[in-house]
């Protein structure tokens, strides 16, 4: 068996087998033998008629065929094997030539190799979150509007005032082909074009995005609160059963659309006149009336500081620590075959199947409402997967070169942690479910994210200890 190489630039290698001719005539014997097991030929038993009876009436190709399909897999693992190839997943059998060598050619996907380079030079900077007086100022009055009198009101919709809404909006997204679709339809006789008209204003085109979608759920009418600047003010006015159409643009400060028209088809289905407590001390004492103490507005301040401040920094260094990953990867060497993006996908695509199920739909339907095709999906989804497949081998090669790990005792004490959270009655059913191997491996891997995640925030700021030293070692014993 000669055996040759070669590696793709998309992370695969071509792998050439020469066969000895020996091996593929046995091969084709046995195919033949199968073969007649299976088709009536005239004049003998089946199984029974020769080799050259059987070639002549299914053909030659026939039986190289099937002769192929016989040995493919057992070639496959013994070049595998010599070759020294490390494969992510099984290869495929690209093609085969009978002449003037018996040659099978396969294509192998590789393991994904990650190259961190200086990773532990990456400097991100860090801004601590401060929650400011009119942070804490916005939840107050969201406790007022929790104990406030709401009635309903026959007059016009204003400032202050609840209103319940039908919500539809989309962000129109132009480009060559939405711009290529209008002049086909301006194009196009008057019949046509009122029916573009008529699709346009139900389903917004295929490049438009869905902003806010609502049905039957209250607002305040407050520009404080506004999901987008001018919402409050353009309900102002609006009666009951009153539909209003109206565009507002978005803020250049936008973390994903910035500067874009949203165009919003709004029905008011009712309004209500609210009347706000006063908020003094006695608001604070019916807000935590079933604590051991009640609180005074003071006290209720500080304390939704402190846990606003708890929320913000988390949030914060999740941020941080996200931005501090991309920038590793950005100088990072990811290589990975396609067949791993393509495992995500599926992952994905499964993980909405279930979703769907929850709701009484399948993924057929689903696609049969969005006129989306597989394929469709396929390219939608694919931009994530990417991403999850390039970020997680980033995380696991972390680990590797920081030589991380989470001990037995670590998990034994999370365990217990969590242990703690369970009332007395559920903890003998609680300690049979943590026995779960699986379980358990899950929770370790969550752990081990967790203390990638931690390690890649202190080399961002420049804090990491030393790979191997006893900082490290007591990290992973906590």
């Amino acid at each position: 068996m000669n055996i040759q190489t070669e590696h793709r630039d998309d992370h695969t290698a071509r792998m050439v087998v020469e066969l000895e001719t020996q091996t593929l005539e046995q091969a084709k014997q046995t195919a033949a033998k199968r073969i007649s097991k299976k088709i009536n030929i005239p004049g003998f038993r089946r199984g029974k008629a020769p080799y050259r009876v059987i070639a002549k009436y299914v053909g030659e190709e026939a039986i190289v065929e099937d002769a192929v399909e016989i040995i493919s897999n057992d070639v496959y693992r013994e070049a595998l094997d010599e070759s020294k190839l490390e494969p992510y997943g099984p290869g495929a059998l690209e093609e085969y030539h009978v002449e003037p060598t018996p040659t099978l050619t396969f294509t192998v996907p590789l393991q994904p190799t990650v190259a961190l380079n200086n990773y532990r030079d990456v400097r991100v900077e860090y801004t601590a979150p401060e929650v400011t007086d009119e942070q804490i100022d916005q939840v107050m009055k969201h406790l007022q509007m929790e104990k406030a009198v709401v009635e309903d009101s026959s007059r016009p919709a204003a400032l202050g005032d609840r209103v319940t809404l039908d919500v539809h909006s989309v962000i129109e997204l132009e480009d060559e082909a939405s711009d290529a679709d209008e002049n086909e339809a301006d194009d196009s006789g008057d019949e046509d074009a009122d029916e573009h008209e008529h699709e346009h204003e139900h389903t917004h085109g295929e490049n438009d995005v869905t902003f806010m979608h609502a049905h039957g759920e209250w607002f305040m009418l407050d520009p404080a609160d506004d999901p987008i600047p001018g919402f409050s003010e353009a309900l102002v006015g609006a009666n009951a059963d009153e539909t209003r159409n109206f565009e507002l643009t978005l803020p250049d400060d936008h973390e994903e659309y910035p500067g874009k028209t949203v165009k919003f088809d709004v029905t008011v289905k009712k309004v209500e006149n609210v009347t706000l407590p006063p908020l003094n001390d006695d608001l604070a004492a019916r807000v935590t009336a079933e604590e051991e103490q009640p609180l005074t507005l003071l006290e209720l301040r500080v304390r939704t500081r402190e846990n606003m401040q708890r929320e913000l920094e988390k949030e914060a260094l999740d941020k941080y620590t996200n931005g501090a990953l991309d920038a590793i990867m950005e100088q990072a060497e990811i290589k990975y075959p396609d067949a791993m993006v393509m495992d995500q996908v599926q992952q994905l695509l499964q993980r909405l199947d279930e979703n769907l199920r929850q709701n009484r739909l399948t993924l057929n339907d689903y696609m049969q409402i969005y006129r989306q095709s597989i394929n469709d999906l396929v390219a939608q989804y694919r931009p994530s997967a990417e991403q999850i497949v390039r970020r997680s081998l980033t995380l696991r090669e972390i680990g590797i070169a920081e030589q991380l790990d989470v001990t037995d005792a670590a998990l034994e004490a999370r365990l217990d942690e969590m242990m703690g959270m369970v009332n007395e009655e559920e903890r003998v059913q609680a300690r049979a479910l943590f026995d779960n191997d699986r379980l358990r491996d899950s929770i370790r891997e969550s752990m081990m994210r967790d203390l990638i995640l931690e390690r890649i925030a202190a080399i961002a700021r420049g804090e990491a200890p030393e790979i191997g030293s006893e900082a490290e070692t007591s990290a992973n014993a906590e």
